[in-house]
């Protein structure tokens, strides 16, 4: 006679079972999975204010909190193993032998210090595997939950850069990393600085917001968008492109509303009302963000620095692009075989090598691969980072022609900070793994990627 079961994972009635009903190693691997995305969710707020811990609260500890967030990753992977979870695949175990010889080669031809090396690789691979892992265990209702955090966010996080913007650099929340009195804001135009937010300098906000975008227009494609969500969100996010006075952050957050407005249209099936609400949503906002003194002291100090820094500098094709090409491909010139060791165009590497804190032998991200592992290894540590890009890119596309649009969003956000962002630098490489992470979430979801999901459009 055949026994019917209601919860999955229940025995047949007549046998012995856990107080719950459901096999006690499920549940334990349940309740391990939530532990992996609740410590992804500390991983992610930790990436947005750990910059704040070091100027504002903490800055006694600035040093140590460079590195706040390596245990909670580390506590991910022990679990993901534990639970069948973490990633074997050819960015996991490639990583692995590229991190070996990069430490083998800083040891025996570089500069020999153990800790600068294991710092190097630790900037390099230790965090790539949380990408797929994001990917495996974030789910529908994680993406949505993020997204609208995220969105609620970005509406005082645009009122910390006004204040910033406006105020002295010797103000409480203009401080420098260590509370330093001469603040963390870079040079920007007509007296005003680049505002860090709650980040160490600038590239924080300016990687921040294209996430924001991000989500933003992936709720408004879901529907979960409310109207006057809609317009303070936006408005928060359009008054801080000029705000930031940073190209980087303009250029980035454009790439991703230009994929948002595609999606309005060929994400998948047409929504004339949701095109209208959109396109009254932006006339809205432009026309209140135009009379607004904040958004035009903002316009004056961006134009000032676009002039100057782009215009006056030969134009966009000059200062921007063949900068871009610059930093990508004439990096390769004048490279030895061996390279200084991985580790020693970083921060936290010229600070322990020479006492002095500097780049090293390139600021540039290809440039760094280059000149601290030689041409051999670091042309082998640019493929990889090249084939990672790609790879998270072609999930995004995959899911596209499924009619999901929230993982191409998350894709234009992180695509450049995957290929050659500077993943020396601790905030940089924390946009790389969340942005990639996300994308990879939105991409093998099923139901993300179901035409009749509400993220599907």
């Amino acid at each position: 006679m055949r026994t019917k079961t209601t919860i999955a994972g229940e025995l047949p009635a007549g046998r012995s079972r856990a107080p719950s009903g459901i096999n006690p190693a499920r549940r334990v691997a349940a309740q391990q999975t939530d532990l992996i995305r609740n410590l992804i969710w500390l991983y992610i707020v930790l990436w947005i204010v750990e910059g704040g811990l070091r100027r504002w609260f903490l800055p006694g500890l600035a040093s140590p909190l460079l590195l706040v967030r390596d245990p909670i990753v580390i506590a991910v992977y022990c679990l993901a193993a534990s639970n069948n979870l973490f990633p074997m695949n050819g960015f996991v175990v490639w990583g692995g032998l590229l991190a070996a010889l990069s430490f083998i080669n800083a040891l025996v031809l570089g500069h020999g210090n153990a800790f600068v090396a294991l710092y190097g690789v630790r900037c390099d691979f230790l965090h790539v595997p949380l990408i797929f892992i994001m990917g495996k265990v974030l789910s529908e209702k994680d993406i949505l939950a993020m997204a609208k955090v995220m969105v609620w966010v970005s509406v005082p996080y645009t009122m910390l850069l006004v204040a910033q913007f406006n105020l002295p650099q010797d103000a409480w929340v203009n401080r420098g990393v260590g509370g330093d009195m001469d603040g963390a804001g870079f040079s920007g135009a007509l007296g005003h600085y680049r505002p860090p937010g709650t980040f160490s300098f600038i590239t924080g906000p300016s990687q921040l917001y294209p996430l924001f975008a991000a989500c933003w227009f992936s709720l408004l494609l879901a529907r979960q968008l409310p109207v006057w969500t809609m317009l303070a969100s936006g408005g928060a996010i359009l008054v801080a492109i000029p705000t930031s006075i940073s190209r980087t952050l303009a250029l980035s957050v454009a790439i991703v509303t230009i994929v948002g407005v595609a999606g309005l249209f060929v994400g998948g099936r047409f929504s004339f009302k949701l095109v209208i609400q959109f396109a009254l949503g932006a006339v809205i906002l432009g026309a209140l963000a135009s009379q607004s003194p904040v958004f035009q002291d903002g316009m004056k100090a961006f134009t000032a620095r676009w002039d100057e820094s782009t215009t006056e500098q030969g134009g966009f094709q000059t200062a921007i692009v063949d900068r871009v090409l610059n930093d990508l491909f004439g990096s390769f010139a004048g490279v030895k075989a061996s390279g200084l060791g991985t580790g020693f165009s970083t921060n936290v590497g010229q600070k322990t090598l020479t006492e002095k804190v500097g780049f090293g032998a390139s600021e540039g991200e290809w440039g760094r691969l280059l000149y601290d592992n030689g041409f051999i290894l670091g042309s082998l540590l640019i493929g990889y980072r090249i084939a990672l890009a790609f790879s998270v890119v072609f999930a995004a596309f995959g899911a596209w022609r499924r009619r999901s649009t929230s993982s191409l969003l998350f894709a234009s956000a992180c695509f450049v900070i995957v290929l050659n962002g500077q993943w020396g630098q601790t905030t940089t490489l924390g946009a790389g793994i969340i942005g990639g992470g996300l994308t990879l979430a939105a991409a093998s979801n099923r139901r993300l990627s179901s035409p009749k999901n509400r993220l599907a459009h």
